[in-house]
């Protein structure tokens, strides 16, 4: 059944009402502040420009102007330009007062009230005082308290959306809908004019947007490449920093520590996601069964060899782009990040061969990203700008110029960019290795001296074997081991009677000498006992077993019937 006096639908100017007169009396509230206090000033300010963003949103000029005026002295009161006091206080209720009968007059809304409100925020900017430097400089980019509030809202809706990405992606690295809401929340900072002239966050949002990119192009082969979590909680945090510097100063730092972070962590997830994903079988994807598995063979889809004429131009107008983007980057950490927007033009351009051109691309595509990776790129900015720009010029021309020389102009220009890096470009066939120089055999019958080196003990035991001495044998060693060979100490001494003396020139043979005779006997036995006791007085276990032993045994020897001593 249909009502007879359905409800008329609410406007703008009703929820203009509404949301306004809520803010004006939070705004009642904070302006009754403890005797001999301050209202809180970072309250007041705020929503003091909640009010007028919301009075600019809903297009009522006038009550936006006469906020502004009540915003100016807020500001003044918490900048220390105004202190609080009686007659303050008295001058802020009675604004906000005014503001409520403005906001209840918008339905009919006359010059008279206009006039009104232009001049309530006269008198509230005379009692704030000049402005400061920071507000000034806002106000000069066009952004006044209202847009500053939008970027403020939008920079805290973003920063959420990248924090709750950053936990969802670390439970579930394949997660896809955290993705899609950070780009929901994107677009509306997205769509701000003066959004260019805030740096960094035309840096941070275009940053965000090239990391989902990569993901959503790492999904498609089942592998997440590692950092995005970290990456995308860095950025919530810087943008959030920002976005509340536009709001309190007009302007963002583009060298603050959050923004650096990121920038860092955005390099690293970039460089660590540069190597293409091999191409594997698909017959390895199934399990190892009797199958069926592959069915009927299909036809793989042919990729042109050489990238197209429009193609190039097109590559050619996005570097001139980057080049002019790199030269405005106020900041080292803005440059680092436009110059690695590249590694998307630089992988496609390096993937293309066939022919003189599209060789000579490939060449400049992987001398230019070695300059980027290298840091080359961002430390001498201006000259690699310079290139870029002429290599934009070169592919710009490609679509009716002669391939052969585009590609000579082109190699000058990848010679000029290896020359940042400190590189040079080099004759493949000078890569190849040198052949060793082959060793002559000596002339004739010539001998090989008996060095003390490798060779020369190689010689000797050459010359050993030859004469007889027989093969090296483990055996013949451990036989050795049982004895204890010891020189005569002199021909006379140890000649026995009857014997000739050795001719001259050649060694004497050596006696044998029992291993008996130089066991301890008698007084040395004993003396070796008594070191042994000493040690045994801090040894333990198997060292004082053996201790014991030794000292049993010298005891037999130093008794022993004939020993020195008895």
């Amino acid at each position: 059944m249909t009502q007879p006096n359905p409800p008329k639908p609410l406007g703008m100017t009703d929820f203009f009402a509404l949301e306004a007169g809520e803010y004006l009396e939070r705004l009642d509230a904070v302006l009754q502040p403890g005797e001999g206090t301050a209202p809180p000033a970072d309250e007041f300010v705020r929503l003091a420009r909640a009010l007028r963003g919301s009075a600019l949103m809903a297009s009522q000029q006038p009550v936006a102007r006469a906020a502004a005026g009540l915003e100016a002295l807020a500001r003044a009161i918490r900048e220390g330009r105004r202190p609080w006091d009686a007659a303050v206080k008295q001058v802020a209720v009675r604004a906000v007062d005014d503001l409520k009968i403005f906001v209840r007059r918008v339905p009919a809304w006359t010059g008279a009230d206009t006039a009104k409100a232009e001049t309530l925020a006269t008198q509230l900017e005379m009692l704030a005082g000049r402005p400061s430097a920071q507000v000034r400089a806002a106000e000069a980019l066009g952004l006044d308290a209202g847009a500053r509030a939008f970027v403020a809202r939008e920079g805290a809706a973003i920063a959420s959306a990248l924090d709750r990405a950053g936990q969802a992606l670390r439970a579930n690295p394949l997660a896809h809908d955290p993705l899609q809401h950070i780009l929901k929340a994107l677009q509306p900072l997205r769509g701000l004019a003066a959004l260019n002239d805030l740096p960094p966050l035309p840096d941070l949002l275009e940053g965000i947007e090239r990391a989902i990119g990569e993901l959503d192009r790492a999904r498609t082969a089942a592998a997440s490449p590692p950092g995005g979590p970290e990456l995308f909680q860095a950025a919530a945090a810087a943008i959030a920093r920002a976005a509340r510097e536009v709001a309190e100063r007009g302007r963002p730092d583009p060298e603050s520590a959050e923004f650096q972070t990121f920038a860092g962590l955005q390099v690293k997830f970039l460089e660590a996601d540069q190597s293409e994903t091999g191409v594997v079988s698909i017959g390895t994807l199934y399990f190892d069964d009797a199958g069926p598995h592959i069915v009927k063979r299909g036809t793989a889809a042919t990729r042109p060899a050489v990238l197209g004429r429009v193609e190039l131009v097109s590559h050619g107008e996005h570097l001139k782009q980057v080049a002019d983007s790199l030269e405005r980057a106020p900041s080292r950490t803005q440059r680092e990040l436009r110059a690695h927007t590249l590694g998307g033009t630089f992988r496609a351009l390096a993937t293309a061969g066939g022919g003189p051109l599209a060789d000579q691309v490939a060449a400049f595509a992987a001398a230019g990203r070695d300059a980027v990776t290298s840091g080359a790129a961002v430390a001498n900015a201006p000259a690699f700008a310079a290139e870029l720009r002429r290599a934009g010029d070169i592919l710009s021309r490609s679509s009716g110029a002669d391939e052969t020389a585009l590609a000579t102009e082109l190699e000058a220009v990848t010679r000029a960019v290896l020359a940042l890096s400190g590189g040079a470009v080099v004759p493949i066939e000078s890569l190849a290795p040198t052949p060793a120089p082959s060793r002559a055999a000596p002339a004739g019958d010539a001998p090989i001296p008996e060095t003390p080196d490798l060779v020369g003990s190689w010689v000797t035991y050459t010359r050993l074997v030859a004469g007889g001495i027989g093969a090296a044998s483990l055996a013949e060693v451990i036989a050795a081991a049982g004895q204890v060979t010891a020189a005569a100490p002199s021909a006379d001494t140890a000649r026995p009677p009857g014997a000739t003396a050795p001719r001259r020139g050649v060694a004497p043979e050596p006696d044998v000498v029992d291993i008996l005779t130089l066991l301890y006997r008698g007084q040395r036995a004993q003396q070796r006992a008594q070191e042994l006791r000493q040690e045994a007085r801090t040894a333990s276990g198997e060292r004082l077993r053996a201790l014991v032993e030794e000292v049993c045994d010298l005891v037999a020897l130093a008794i022993e019937p004939g020993s020195p001593g008895q």
